[in-house]
């Protein structure tokens, strides 16, 4: 008996979590790789009611209440300054004001409506002008995704996410803190690249943990560590965590598979319950967007890798003063309605020409020299803009490949300091007693 339509979708659903190749089932069925990943996506997000067909109705009668509208402005205002005061990674969208708009208990209209009442409004951002640069994931490790995901307990008591995601295989590594400090985010580099690898590319939001405060030309020790290593550092614009999608895609599974199903009474407790979850979404979650595999049956698939394991005693981030060494910075900027754009804590003038226009700045350590430029579409040149000193008062190393496997930790000795095998690598710490 042939499938009618709604059968058909959950036949091509349920071929595909049992192994069967996207390929193949849309041949079998007569449908088209397109068809297939809508109808996934439907389902990821509505079950076995999202493999219905959704019926327009007259939009006469179905005004939204003034209250409800009211309620959904102010909801993106709130998610937009929590974004721009970083107190907040959810994102800005109209999902995200239904989703916030659940959390008071209010049942929201469905996010086409509320984007629509957003736009009305003015609170949608115009669109902008010429591609948005993002690194290539063309290999393993090519792209490291890095983010902070604050949370608090119940009781008042802060704790962060620190999730780190690569592009290529969704693979991710996570810590739980309580605190955000820069000696975290470095301890949580090091042992994410000890289990993961190096990437090519690191890629940060501009919280002040990883760009290292508000001097200007002054670079911090998560960039530094990152140089150190060979690994590019890529800051992606202002306000726009969709621009590091896949660890924010993580964020939300964290969200829906352990934070919100447990009480923890403290910081201790998430920790001792987290790395089950890590597991869990490392070997048994099949996301839709790799064909319903889990992120480590995508990593076994992949047969180039870009970078290496650090080694299990590396101990470079462990220093209070790292060194400088030659590497590359990029900074996507969305300059403003001037043609202004801030680099690193350096407001940078291009004149209204760039102005709603993206740019990417390229900082050569080594020649300490800013470099930007600007690309109209996906497949067009590069444009030079312009480009300008950027000082560097101190001295710069080159980057030595081998030397990365000399920083390591040969053991704790009294007094609090580490002796590694780089005979420049000996610097006191304070002792955790």
């Amino acid at each position: 008996m042939p499938l009618d339509e709604q059968s058909r979708r959950a036949a091509a659903i349920r071929r595909v979590a049992l192994g069967e190749s996207i390929s193949k089932v849309c041949a079998d069925l007569g449908r088209s790789r397109v068809w297939y990943y809508k109808w996934a996506n439907r389902f990821e997000h509505g079950g076995s009611t999202g493999l219905e067909d959704r019926r327009r109705h007259n939009r006469s009668g179905n005004h939204t209440p003034e209250r409800m509208q009211a309620l959904i402005l102010q909801s993106r205002d709130r998610l937009v300054r929590q974004a721009r005061q970083g107190t907040s990674f959810r994102g800005i969208g109209a999902r995200e004001v239904a989703a916030d708009l659940r959390q008071l208990e209010v049942e929201p209209p469905h996010w086409t409506t509320i984007h629509r009442i957003l736009k009305r409004a003015g609170r949608i951002t115009p669109p902008t002008h010429g591609h948005c640069p993002r690194p290539a994931a063309d290999a393993l490790n090519a792209v490291h995704q890095v983010d902070i995901w604050p949370r608090v307990i119940e009781g008042g008591e802060p704790l962060y996410f620190f999730h780190l995601v690569d592009v290529a295989s969704w693979y991710p590594h996570g810590l739980i803190s309580a605190e955000k400090s820069t000696d975290t985010a470095l301890a949580f580099l090091a042992e994410s690249w000890q289990i993961l690898g190096r990437p090519r590319i690191a890629q940060f939001d501009n919280e002040m943990t990883f760009t290292g405060g508000r001097w200007a030309h002054l670079l911090g020790r998560v960039v530094r560590l990152c140089l150190a290593l060979g690994v590019e550092v890529w800051f992606i614009p202002f306000d726009t965590p969709e621009r590091n999608g896949y660890v924010e895609h993580f964020h939300g599974e964290c969200d829906q598979f352990f934070w919100s199903r447990r009480r923890f009474k403290n910081v201790a407790q998430a920790q001792q319950a987290y790395p089950a979850f890590l597991d869990y979404f490392r070997h048994q979650r099949r996301l839709p967007a790799i064909g319903y595999r889990t992120p480590a049956q995508m990593r076994a698939t992949w047969r180039r890798t870009a970078g290496g394991r650090l080694a299990s005693n590396f101990g470079l981030h462990r220093r209070e003063r790292l060194p400088l060494v030659a590497g590359t910075i990029h900074c996507v900027r969305l300059a403003d309605r001037h043609g202004q754009v801030n680099i690193l804590n350096r407001i940078v003038e291009l004149g209204t020409d760039y102005a709603k226009h993206y740019v990417v700045a390229r900082i050569a350590v080594a020649k300490k020299q800013m470099t930007l430029y600007h690309q109209p579409e996906a497949d067009a040149a590069w444009q030079k803009i312009t480009t300008h000193p950027f000082p560097l008062r101190e001295t710069i190393r080159n980057f030595n490949g081998i030397r990365v496997n000399t920083y390591t930790v040969k053991a704790t000795v009294a007094g609090g300091y580490y002796s590694c095998s780089s005979a420049t690598c000996r610097t006191p710490t304070r002792s955790t007693g």
